[in-house]
């Protein structure tokens, strides 16, 4: 992974609050991002998990399993040609941003990881 790649995950860690990793393996990447869900007073913030799952030659499939701690269950989605891990985590922080979102809306309702 490249570096200016490496502080770009730092920077919207820090900007967004959410918790990115990502592992570069040879046959495939994973990326794994912990987004908060509310903001109560007084208590610990939650979090939710999203995985995302590609590799080099998959042709821009992507594996999104939307709660990978409580479920196997996934989406699959095409991002357009990644060759490099690099292309897979900037093509991903859009859809981190917008899982997030998504999480901020339904701040009042607790979904499978709540129980």
């Amino acid at each position: 992974m490249e570096e200016k790649t490496q502080e770009l995950l730092k920077k919207f860690e820090q900007d967004y609050e959410v918790y990115v990793s990502a592992t570069d393996k040879q046959t495939y990447w994973i990326i794994y991002a912990r987004i908060p869900k509310g903001k109560a007073q007084g208590v610990h913030n939650l979090h939710t998990a999203r995985k995302y799952i590609s590799g080099p030659n998959q042709e821009g499939n992507v594996l999104i399993l939307p709660d990978p701690d409580n479920s196997d269950a996934y989406l699959a989605e095409s991002w357009g040609t990644m060759e490099t891990i690099d292309d897979f985590i900037k093509k991903s922080l859009p859809h981190i941003l917008a899982d997030k979102e998504a999480s901020d809306q339904n701040e009042g309702t607790c979904g499978a990881s709540c129980s």
